[in-house]
């Protein structure tokens, strides 16, 4: 035997020991701890605050003076505005727009589910069953400590759960959809926004860390009073608005509900998507109430970005289409954008 095979051997025979000894970790343990530093429904926010900051602006002020690739516009676009010349490959992807109810259906049954935890634990005093911690450790972070007070979680999440069963009702009895489509790319951020919503207004909430803690519920403060009304607020101006949307479609026949007319009253007299204006008034207020809450800022700033950006789009198309559209309303914000 040579010097060379003698030492291939040796290398060989210590290789071998060491593996079986350390035992290396399986893809398995090694997905689950870059999980556990990722922080995955965090990175979820982040991530869709980046994409839709960027494509926003790229189909809102960039496509107005260098063209954009079509199917890049077909994919970002939806229902009335969306993009006049269709990719064959892109709309193999595309889903119908009255799908946006399947979006509160998951999210009413993941809510509820929510409520019934909260309620077990700081009305029951019940303790957090094991596999729901590991869950929280995987999807946030296993880290997480409580960051604001019972009452702040209970009110933040029933006005959660408020908005997510209103916005069921309104998508299955009030709102009248055209036959648009939509990406299935916005089906499944839909889906995830609301998902993570729960799971990240959960993650800072006492007792859902898996540690010991004080059940009892505090004094209500000022800043729980503020958060409600300004929700209650959006909830009111979200609804009446659609109405008025709806109200241009019913009982005027097939040809009326694929047609696109200009909206008038209320707060459309102001902006060209009060309803948008609506949804930011109620997680601003959800924020306002959580308070401490460092998770949700990232829930409510992907939310504005998101209605900004397409209230901007909307306004565009109802500018472009109505010579007689009024110069005076704004987007999404009265008096400012």
């Amino acid at each position: 035997m040579t010097l060379r095979t003698r030492i291939s051997s040796h290398i060989c025979c210590f290789t071998f020991h060491w593996i079986k000894k350390e035992k290396m970790p399986s893809l398995w343990d090694t997905l689950l701890s870059a999980a556990y530093e990722w922080n995955l429904c965090r990175f979820m926010f982040v991530f869709y605050i980046v994409v839709i900051s960027l494509g926003g602006t790229g189909v809102n002020f960039v496509a107005a003076v260098v063209p954009l690739p079509d199917f890049f516009l077909q994919a970002f676009k939806f229902g009335k505005m969306a993009h006049g010349r269709a990719n064959w490959f892109i709309s193999l992807f595309e889903i119908p727009k009255r799908w946006f109810y399947h979006f509160y259906v998951v999210a009413s049954v993941a809510v509820t589910a929510a409520l019934v935890q909260m309620g077990l634990l700081y009305i029951q005093g019940s303790a957090l069953p094991t596999w729901e911690k590991s869950l929280f450790d995987v999807l946030t972070s296993p880290e997480r400590k409580p960051a604001v007070t019972n009452t702040s979680a209970a009110i933040g999440l029933v006005l959660l759960a408020l908005q997510i069963y209103r916005r069921l009702y309104e998508n299955l009895f009030v709102s009248i959809f055209s036959s648009g489509h939509i990406n299935i790319l916005h089906y499944i951020v839909g889906h995830t926004h609301y998902l993570g919503a729960v799971t990240l207004l959960l993650a800072e909430a006492p007792g859902f860390d898996g540690q010991r803690f004080d059940a009892t519920f505090t004094s209500v403060e000022m800043h729980h009073v503020l958060g409600c009304i300004l929700s209650l607020a959006g909830y009111v101006l979200q609804f009446s608005s659609l109405s008025i949307l709806a109200s241009l479609r019913k009982n005027s026949g097939k040809a009326a509900i694929e047609k696109h007319m200009m909206p008038r009253g209320g707060m459309f007299d102001l902006l060209s998507c009060p309803h948008m204006f609506a949804e930011v008034l109620v997680y601003v207020g959800i924020m306002f109430v959580l308070w401490n809450h460092t998770e949700w800022l990232f829930v409510t700033t992907w939310v504005i970005c998101n209605q900004v950006q397409v209230a901007v789009m909307n306004h565009s198309w109802y500018r472009e289409t109505f010579k007689d559209y009024p110069l005076k309303r704004k987007a999404i914000f009265p008096f400012l954008l």
